[in-house]
């Protein structure tokens, strides 16, 4: 009996957030097209130039998440090479999409395990990058929200800046990090950290900064790609940027959400709002969320290659 609500449980909380992402894409997609003549009319075609600066940007990003993410697993214990982690970091990339954050995290220690890397060492790796990701976005979406809400960079941005890092600097305190922490080591029945994986205050102040500055690159991201279709100016273009940094953090929030999908993308056309029309904010909401994907899949790809061109090598060695 008890398994039986627990599956129905299950089925009812998957059904909920299919429902939620349903109604989030709808409520973009009917904006998009309600307003399709308004924007078919304005349309104009994309510049190369700041596409292909915007492809270079969220390149950038992705190869940057990656060494943060590889310099994370180094220091817990891992001697994890290059390209050796290049598989299992754009792989969970695509598993992202499957709802909550278990299908990542347990395909991404399995993938480290074929590796080489201890299941718990891949774990706690895990569970730091969670708590820094959460820490440097943070900090970064609440400037960048406080941006969009009062324009500019002004004295009105100093207070909610000023508290976003209080709490940055709150959260990576070793005390606190060891709770936040603590279910990898429940789930190894383990009651402490050996010392070498232990992350200090400067190295998690250090990871926390270099998770501040992706979301930075990201907004650089959307800001190029936004102009490559919209005329916008450097002003415009900052808070545009900003607007997508506080949406993807909010949406990297929403754990019942596959990658955020749906609320990201609402959260990008009600932060524009204000500054482009409707049609334009529903149309770069989902381009740059289809672009996103298809980047992924190609980093996969060639992640999937450069793997298999490794194995081939060491066979050939071997043999």
């Amino acid at each position: 009996m008890a398994t039986t609500k627990t599956t129905r449980r299950k089925v009812l909380w998957t059904a909920a957030k299919v429902v939620f992402v349903a109604a989030a894409l709808f409520f973009v997609g009917k904006i998009f097209a309600d307003n399709w003549s308004e924007f078919r009319t304005g349309w104009r075609p994309p510049q190369i130039g700041f596409l292909s600066a915007a492809g270079g940007a969220l390149v950038l990003s992705y190869f940057y998440l990656f060494a943060i993410s590889l310099a994370v697993l180094r220091r817990v214990g891992s001697r994890l090479g290059f390209r050796a982690g290049l598989r299992p970091f754009f792989y969970s990339l695509l598993g992202r999409y499957i709802p909550g954050r278990f299908a990542v995290i347990v395909g991404k220690i399995y993938l480290y395990e074929r590796r080489g890397v201890p299941r718990l060492t891949a774990a706690l790796a895990l569970a730091y990058e969670n708590v820094f990701a959460a820490i440097g976005g943070l900090a970064v979406a609440t400037v960048a929200a406080a941006t969009v809400l009062s324009g500019l960079l002004s004295w009105r941005t100093l207070v909610p800046a000023a508290a976003g890092v209080a709490a940055a600097v709150a959260l990576i305190q070793p005390g606190i990090l060891r709770r936040l922490l603590g279910w990898a080591l429940r789930r190894f029945g383990r009651r402490e950290f050996d010392a070498g994986m232990v992350i200090g205050r400067g190295a998690a102040a250090s990871f926390a900064l270099a998770y501040a500055s992706y979301c930075l690159i990201s907004g650089v991201f959307f800001a190029f790609f936004a102009a490559a279709f919209v005329p916008l100016d450097a002003g415009l273009a900052v808070r545009v940027g900003a607007a997508y940094v506080a949406a993807s953090v909010l949406g990297y929030a929403a754990v019942f959400t596959p990658s955020g999908l749906g609320v990201r993308e609402g959260l990008v056309v009600l932060f524009l709002h204000q500054y482009l029309p409707p049609g334009e904010a529903a149309f770069l909401a989902v381009a740059s969320r289809l672009a996103t994907v298809v980047m992924e899949l190609m980093l996969a790809g060639v992640a999937a290659a450069l793997g298999t061109r490794e194995a081939a090598a060491n066979r050939g060695e071997q043999g």
